[in-house]
Protein backbone atom coordinates (compact mmCIF):
# COMPACT_ATOMS: atom_id res chain seq x y z
CA UNK A 1 0.00 0.00 0.00
CA UNK A 2 2.90 2.36 0.81
CA UNK A 3 4.50 1.64 -2.59
CA UNK A 4 1.35 2.56 -4.50
CA UNK A 5 0.97 5.86 -2.54
CA UNK A 6 4.60 6.64 -3.26
CA UNK A 7 4.04 6.05 -6.99
CA UNK A 8 0.91 8.22 -6.98
CA UNK A 9 2.86 11.09 -5.38
CA UNK A 10 5.65 10.76 -7.94
CA UNK A 11 3.21 10.69 -10.87
CA UNK A 12 1.30 13.65 -9.41
CA UNK A 13 4.52 15.65 -8.90
CA UNK A 14 5.63 14.88 -12.47
CA UNK A 15 2.21 15.88 -13.82
CA UNK A 16 2.27 19.20 -11.95
CA UNK A 17 5.80 19.86 -13.24
CA UNK A 18 4.79 19.16 -16.83
CA UNK A 19 1.74 21.46 -16.56
CA UNK A 20 3.80 24.27 -14.98
CA UNK A 21 6.50 23.91 -17.63
CA UNK A 22 3.96 23.93 -20.42
CA UNK A 23 2.12 27.03 -19.14
CA UNK A 24 5.35 28.97 -18.56
CA UNK A 25 6.19 28.66 -22.27
CA UNK A 26 3.18 30.89 -23.10
CA UNK A 27 4.49 33.99 -21.36
CA UNK A 28 4.00 37.32 -23.09
CA UNK A 29 6.96 38.76 -24.94
CA UNK A 30 8.83 41.49 -23.08
CA UNK A 31 8.07 45.04 -24.18
CA UNK A 32 10.61 46.65 -26.49
CA UNK A 33 11.22 50.36 -26.68
CA UNK A 34 12.75 52.38 -29.45
CA UNK A 35 15.63 54.72 -28.92
CA UNK A 36 14.86 58.42 -29.12
CA UNK A 37 16.31 61.80 -28.22
CA UNK A 38 15.43 65.49 -28.47
CA UNK A 39 17.62 68.57 -28.80
CA UNK A 40 16.10 72.03 -29.14
CA UNK A 41 13.67 71.82 -32.01
CA UNK A 42 14.79 68.46 -33.37
CA UNK A 43 13.68 64.93 -32.48
CA UNK A 44 15.43 61.67 -33.33
CA UNK A 45 14.04 58.13 -33.02
CA UNK A 46 14.49 54.65 -34.45
CA UNK A 47 12.17 51.76 -35.22
CA UNK A 48 12.14 48.43 -37.05
CA UNK A 49 11.10 48.33 -40.70
CA UNK A 50 11.87 44.74 -41.66
CA UNK A 51 12.76 41.36 -40.16
CA UNK A 52 15.37 39.46 -42.15
CA UNK A 53 16.29 35.83 -41.64
CA UNK A 54 20.03 35.29 -41.25
CA UNK A 55 21.05 31.89 -42.64
CA UNK A 56 24.33 31.91 -40.67
CA UNK A 57 22.82 32.42 -37.23
CA UNK A 58 19.44 30.86 -38.05
CA UNK A 59 17.70 33.82 -36.43
CA UNK A 60 15.56 36.78 -37.46
CA UNK A 61 17.39 40.11 -37.34
CA UNK A 62 15.55 43.43 -37.36
CA UNK A 63 16.44 46.22 -39.76
CA UNK A 64 15.80 49.66 -38.23
CA UNK A 65 15.02 53.04 -39.73
CA UNK A 66 16.44 56.28 -38.37
CA UNK A 67 13.90 59.16 -38.20
CA UNK A 68 14.80 62.84 -37.79
CA UNK A 69 12.14 65.53 -37.25
CA UNK A 70 13.08 69.20 -37.82
CA UNK A 71 10.51 71.63 -36.34
CA UNK A 72 11.76 74.79 -38.03
CA UNK A 73 11.84 73.27 -41.48
CA UNK A 74 8.66 71.24 -40.94
CA UNK A 75 10.52 68.23 -42.32
CA UNK A 76 10.62 64.57 -41.39
CA UNK A 77 13.65 62.67 -42.69
CA UNK A 78 14.20 58.91 -42.68
CA UNK A 79 16.89 56.47 -43.75
CA UNK A 80 17.62 52.80 -43.25
CA UNK A 81 21.25 52.29 -42.20
CA UNK A 82 22.97 49.41 -43.92
CA UNK A 83 26.59 48.29 -43.90
CA UNK A 84 28.42 48.68 -47.22
CA UNK A 85 32.15 48.50 -47.76
CA UNK A 86 34.23 48.66 -50.92
CA UNK A 87 37.47 47.70 -49.17
CA UNK A 88 38.64 51.29 -48.65
CA UNK A 89 35.53 53.15 -47.60
CA UNK A 90 32.72 52.04 -45.29
CA UNK A 91 29.26 53.55 -45.61
CA UNK A 92 26.38 53.07 -43.16
CA UNK A 93 23.92 55.80 -44.11
CA UNK A 94 22.07 55.88 -47.40
CA UNK A 95 20.09 58.77 -48.85
CA UNK A 96 17.40 60.29 -46.64
CA UNK A 97 13.76 60.16 -47.73
CA UNK A 98 11.79 63.28 -46.78
CA UNK A 99 8.21 64.15 -45.82
CA UNK A 100 6.89 67.73 -45.72
CA UNK A 101 4.99 67.90 -42.42
CA UNK A 102 3.48 71.30 -43.25
CA UNK A 103 1.84 69.76 -46.33
CA UNK A 104 0.95 66.43 -44.65
CA UNK A 105 -0.77 68.14 -41.68
CA UNK A 106 -2.15 70.99 -43.87
CA UNK A 107 -0.66 73.63 -41.57
CA UNK A 108 -0.97 77.38 -42.19
CA UNK A 109 2.29 78.76 -40.82
CA UNK A 110 1.40 82.40 -41.60
CA UNK A 111 -2.02 82.51 -39.88
CA UNK A 112 -1.83 79.56 -37.49
CA UNK A 113 -0.02 78.82 -34.28
CA UNK A 114 3.55 77.57 -34.37
CA UNK A 115 3.41 73.76 -34.77
CA UNK A 116 4.62 71.46 -31.98
CA UNK A 117 5.47 67.84 -32.77
CA UNK A 118 5.92 64.65 -30.78
CA UNK A 119 7.20 61.46 -32.38
CA UNK A 120 7.55 57.79 -31.41
CA UNK A 121 7.44 54.34 -32.94
CA UNK A 122 5.01 51.65 -31.86
CA UNK A 123 4.37 47.96 -32.29
CA UNK A 124 1.58 46.27 -34.21
CA UNK A 125 2.37 42.91 -32.62
CA UNK A 126 1.75 39.96 -34.88
CA UNK A 127 0.11 42.26 -37.46
CA UNK A 128 3.31 44.26 -37.97
CA UNK A 129 5.26 41.62 -39.90
CA UNK A 130 8.52 43.10 -38.62
CA UNK A 131 7.80 46.80 -39.11
CA UNK A 132 6.78 49.43 -36.58
CA UNK A 133 4.68 52.47 -37.48
CA UNK A 134 6.05 55.94 -36.80
CA UNK A 135 3.51 58.12 -34.97
CA UNK A 136 3.87 61.92 -35.33
CA UNK A 137 1.56 64.05 -33.18
CA UNK A 138 1.00 67.74 -33.94
CA UNK A 139 -0.30 69.18 -30.67
CA UNK A 140 -1.57 72.61 -31.77
CA UNK A 141 -4.04 71.17 -34.30
CA UNK A 142 -4.76 67.91 -32.45
CA UNK A 143 -3.71 65.67 -35.34
CA UNK A 144 -1.71 62.46 -35.55
CA UNK A 145 -0.07 60.95 -38.62
CA UNK A 146 1.14 57.40 -39.07
CA UNK A 147 4.12 56.85 -41.36
CA UNK A 148 5.76 53.74 -42.74
CA UNK A 149 9.30 53.35 -43.99
CA UNK A 150 9.05 50.47 -46.43
CA UNK A 151 12.00 48.55 -47.85
CA UNK A 152 12.03 45.45 -49.99
CA UNK A 153 13.37 42.07 -48.90
CA UNK A 154 16.45 42.69 -51.05
CA UNK A 155 17.42 45.98 -49.43
CA UNK A 156 20.57 47.55 -50.79
CA UNK A 157 21.92 50.59 -52.56
CA UNK A 158 19.85 49.88 -55.69
CA UNK A 159 16.54 49.50 -53.85
CA UNK A 160 15.28 52.91 -52.64
CA UNK A 161 13.10 52.88 -49.54
CA UNK A 162 9.61 54.36 -49.66
CA UNK A 163 8.48 56.73 -46.91
CA UNK A 164 4.71 56.89 -46.96
CA UNK A 165 1.91 58.54 -45.01
CA UNK A 166 -0.39 55.70 -43.94
CA UNK A 167 -3.03 57.63 -41.99
CA UNK A 168 -3.81 61.17 -40.82
CA UNK A 169 -6.58 61.95 -38.34
CA UNK A 170 -7.56 64.16 -35.42
CA UNK A 171 -7.13 62.87 -31.90
CA UNK A 172 -8.71 65.92 -30.25
CA UNK A 173 -10.20 69.29 -31.08
CA UNK A 174 -7.64 71.88 -32.15
CA UNK A 175 -6.35 74.15 -29.40
CA UNK A 176 -7.68 77.70 -29.25
CA UNK A 177 -5.38 79.96 -31.23
CA UNK A 178 -4.07 83.03 -29.42
CA UNK A 179 -4.73 86.39 -31.06
CA UNK A 180 -1.75 87.77 -32.94
CA UNK A 181 -0.57 91.28 -32.00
Amino acid sequence: MDASRSRIRIVLALGVGVVLGWTSSFRAKPMQASSSDRAGECVLTTGPVLQQYDENTKAATPLDALYFLDYKGGRLLATVPSYRSDGVKTQLLDNFAERDLVADFKLDLDAGARPRFLMTTGSLGRFGAGWAPLFVFETTTGQVAVYRMQVGQSYGSNAPAQFELVELRRYTKPAARPARP
